[in-house]
């Protein structure tokens, strides 16, 4: 197998390693020695491991296997946990990275510098945005040594958590889907280009074949282009394309010319990567040819289109001398004499200090598509679209939203002409197969009687504060875009409400307890027949108010939670006879701070002993909540009782039900070592034992923070 230096498209756009991934801490064998058996086998996955981590880049999967194995002998060693969570973090399983890291820092505070940016980390990839934000402001207030790429870094990922934030409060009525084992593998599968009536599709694939080499710089086979036909509906097993095209180097589709018989392709092996051209004659792809167009340069050349009317061509390039910063997107003009332009930067709008990549236009030429890691992406590359107006400039780029768009990186969109694919884009979220895969979208399926009218067209404003998109159904899954203004946002807009349809808004403001500030949180709405989360927003952080459309007058449970507050959830119950819009509900969050107690309610057991009933479990379960909300916290649960009957008693009874308690947390997963119980029967109340009420306060069940 030959091994090569070349420039491999994927490499380009997604680099090697992420600079913040450097610490590389010994594991002593003294300390994660615990018993004579079983100790050789698991130190050599250890010591192998290691040698994985080393290397870094691809070999971190490699890594992260060896170390779960070692965990089977021991799990709880500080350094194998921040490792395996590393190792995790930068490769296919981001999504398990969090637990290790999390149980590193319950194991010992410091395993290493960047454990805080690490976590941090994994909390974005895990969706827990405000948690990050928490914890990546730990690590810029703490006293490690932090190189000062990691500042940038953590402060940058502080945005990106915000940004997520606001965007899953709107989230789009779409479902992504994977395009399936007939295109994608477990390699990277990218770059997707589509013939004119979407039957053809040729995209790059890191797959082995005869002829792959494998990249020096990250260990995985070269890039090579790939095809697959669509028949009946169906994608045929993609293959590699015939001809002299692929080779051991990279190569990677760029551009389809309506004909279908003119391919632009990325190569690798000139002038660290260039654009080049393949033309297709009796059916046959001749060998890559220059481009006639003034473009390449010794810098990298990735993406690469035309727009639609012919008379521009837009590129990716880096390192020229009119960057705004990282990877920018240029474009050429036809003149007059029919000679191009020289390059131009797409400006501020659309680029930014951050890397561009991947381009693609609305039919008539005024929506770009593209991909940043700048403006306000939620993590990764996101896609975003700009709008061009009647004197020709770009609007300021707009977030496609989520779930298009994730912490993960997401790129190559693509707008379809069906219904049933309405767009596709390129991903390594989780559902992949592996690495990058190909997915498509669609507007998720909704009950007849929920379908949205056709909207109707409007003038486009020049800021695009709003495009409407007008559909009209001539065929099953094919959809006409009638304005200019094709944005996915607006042609994937949550279905109208039918008017037979009854529906009210749940709406209020989240407040510190204390000082009354507004405070970030998520919202869940519960449905209590079904226990069911139905609906989520998060609550605003400028002034603490959030709005969750709802239908059907039902019993709901309505959960806040806030990263440094107490969850807390509140029943309401929607009458039939309720006939206003709006139901108006506040919640105050009790800040976490050690010391403070919580009175857990409706913690109910069987008279006169410590027997759970279960209309106790909802009440245990918020608390196992706040727990793993909260994972370096720890609690005494302590049981109280009124002063009927005998000292002792009381006391033995508290005591039995703060354990009961401590053992139902303990099933559901908690570290026993997070975990202290006490009785105190009738010798802490909370009201006078002289009336009903009174006694009936003072038989509860309390939580103290002890350490947070």
């Amino acid at each position: 197998m030959k091994r090569f230096l070349f420039s491999c498209f994927a490499l380009l756009f997604l680099g090697i390693l992420p600079a913040d991934a450097q610490t590389n801490v010994k594991i002593r064998k003294k300390d994660f020695k615990t018993v004579r058996e079983g100790f050789k086998e698991a130190w050599a996955h250890v010591s192998e491991g290691n040698k994985f981590f080393r290397e870094r880049s691809v070999w971190y999967g490699s890594a992260y296997d060896e170390y779960r194995k070692a965990m089977a002998y021991n799990g709880n060693n500080a350094e194998l946990n921040y490792k395996a969570g590393v190792a995790a973090l930068y490769s296919g399983n981001k999504d398990a990275a969090a637990p290790f890291l999390l149980k590193a820092l319950e194991l010992k505070s410091d395993p290493a510098e960047d454990i805080l940016l690490m976590t941090g980390r994994a909390l974005q990839y895990s969706g827990k945005f405000g948690e990050a934000i928490n914890v990546f402001n730990a690590y810029l207030n703490s006293d490690v040594k932090k190189p000062r790429s990691n500042i940038s870094d953590a402060l940058k990922y502080i945005e990106e958590c915000k940004s997520a934030l606001n965007l899953v409060k709107d989230t789009l009525n779409v479902e992504i889907l994977n395009a399936g084992t007939n295109i994608n593998s477990f390699a990277d599968d990218y770059s997707p280009v589509f013939s004119a009536d979407f039957n053809t599709l040729y995209f790059a694939s890191r797959r082995e074949i005869k002829r792959s080499g494998i990249s020096l710089s990250d260990g995985k086979y070269d890039e090579n282009i790939f095809h697959s036909t669509r028949i009946h509906d169906e994608w045929n097993v993609a293959s590699p394309i015939a001809g002299p095209v692929n080779t051991a180097y990279c190569e990677s589709p760029l551009y389809l010319n309506a004909s279908g018989d003119e391919l632009y392709i990325y190569t690798g092996y000139t002038n660290g990567g260039d654009i080049k051209l393949l033309k297709r004659k009796n059916g046959i792809w001749a060998k890559p040819v220059s481009i006639p167009y003034r473009i390449n340069s010794r810098s990298a050349e990735t993406s690469f289109t035309f727009s639609p009317s012919g008379d521009e061509i837009w590129f990716v390039s880096d390192n020229r001398k009119n960057s705004i910063g990282g990877k920018d997107i240029y474009f050429i003009r036809k003149k007059p004499d029919n000679k191009w332009s020289r390059p131009e930067n797409a400006g501020p709008n659309i680029n930014t200090p951050y890397d561009e990549e991947s381009l693609s236009f609305s039919e008539t030429g005024d929506t770009l598509w593209f991909a940043s890691k700048g403006h306000d992406s939620m993590g990764g590359f996101d896609i975003f679209y700009s709008v061009r107006d009647k004197e020709g400039s770009w609007s300021k780029a707009v977030n496609c939203g989520y779930p298009v768009n994730t912490p993960w990186n997401d790129l190559f969109y693509v707008p379809g002409k069906s219904a049933k694919n309405a767009f596709y884009l390129v991903s390594d979220r989780k559902g992949s197969l592996g690495g990058l895969d190909i997915f498509y979208g669609r507007k998720k399926a909704v009950p007849p009687a929920e379908e949205p009218e056709p909207m109707h067209e409007a003038v486009p404003d020049t800021v695009v504060q709003k495009i409407i998109v007008e559909i009209q159904p001539l065929k099953p899954d094919t959809v006409v875009i009638k304005d200019t203004l094709v944005v996915i946002k607006e042609l994937l807009s949550p279905p109208a409400v039918a008017a037979e349809e009854t529906f009210f808004y749940l709406s209020g403001t989240v407040r510190d307890s204390e000082s009354g500030d507004p405070v970030l949180a998520r919202v869940d709405v519960i449905d209590i027949s079904s226990d069911m989360v139905i609906a989520t927003t998060a609550s605003s952080d400028t002034d603490g108010s959030y709005r969750i459309r709802l239908s059907g007058k039902k019993s709901y449970m309505v959960d806040f939670r806030g990263s440094g507050f107490l969850s807390d959830m509140k029943r309401i119950d929607i009458p039939e006879d309720f006939a206003g819009d709006v139901y108006k509900l506040n919640m105050d969050l009790v800040k976490v701070k050690i010391g403070r107690k919580v009175v857990l309610n409706n913690i109910l057991f069987q008279t006169g002993k410590a027997i759970l009933t279960a209309e106790s479990y909802a009440e245990l379960n918020r608390l196992f909540g706040i727990l793993q909300d909260n994972p370096y916290m720890r609690i005494e649960i302590s049981g109280h009782t009124d002063n009927t009957g005998s000292l002792e008693l009381n006391t033995k009874l508290s005591q039995d039900r703060a354990r009961a308690v401590v053992e139902y947390l303990i099933q559901k997963g908690t570290d026993p070592q997070r975990l202290e119980f006490r009785g105190y029967g009738p010798l802490q109340p909370v009201a006078g034992n002289t009336t009903v009420e009174g006694r009936a306060k003072n038989r509860r069940v309390e939580f103290k923070i002890l350490e947070f």
